[in-house]
């Protein structure tokens, strides 16, 4: 199976400055693949998996969740120890949302930093042979007061680029 780099990618849960600073916010972020299935509607289904690694070695941590979603309800998961999610599959012309967030979301929480690269696969147990896909891969992350009683909170979204700069990834087995 060959995989294809989509973008790398960033998750936090982390001060964004001292304690003694005047504002002081905690940092939450998470990764975002919007994945649309663009084959022509009569043909078969596409299986997918994505890979994460980070540092060179495969992502594997329990500290991290995985949701899925392409209309039918979430589907919640971890990473397999080789850095895969569990396989998704997604109709012709259906789009999905996957989501790898941190899993403890607490104002205590330690600390988590992990930076790295996403990977697309196309799986040899796909009914469709090859698929014609949209990513589009983003980084979304929220910023929480650290004083509960602070109401100081602010949001951002952004696109990551791609390795050549398209986002139409066309897979086959």
């Amino acid at each position: 199976m060959t995989s294809t780099i989509i973008s790398s990618f960033e998750l936090l849960v982390k001060p964004i400055a001292p304690p003694s600073a005047p504002i002081n916010r905690r940092a939450i972020q998470a990764y975002f693949l919007l994945i649309s299935n663009l084959n022509d509607a009569s043909e078969p289904t596409v299986t997918l998996s994505l890979k994460f690694t980070a540092n060179g070695m495969p992502l594997a941590t329990d500290k991290l969740v995985t949701v899925f979603d392409f209309g039918f309800g979430n589907n919640f998961g971890t990473l397999n120890p080789d850095g895969t999610t569990e396989d998704y599959s997604l109709p012709s012309g259906f789009t999905g949302l996957f989501l790898l967030q941190p899993k403890n979301l607490d104002m205590n929480a330690p600390d988590l930093e992990i930076r790295g690269v996403a990977e697309i696969l196309l799986l040899p147990t796909s009914e469709a042979d090859s698929a014609k896909l949209l990513l589009s891969p983003q980084q979304r992350g929220t910023f929480l007061p650290v004083k509960p009683e602070t109401t100081d909170f602010d949001q951002q979204a952004y696109t990551l680029p791609t390795p050549d700069g398209k986002y139409l990834f066309e897979l086959s087995k």
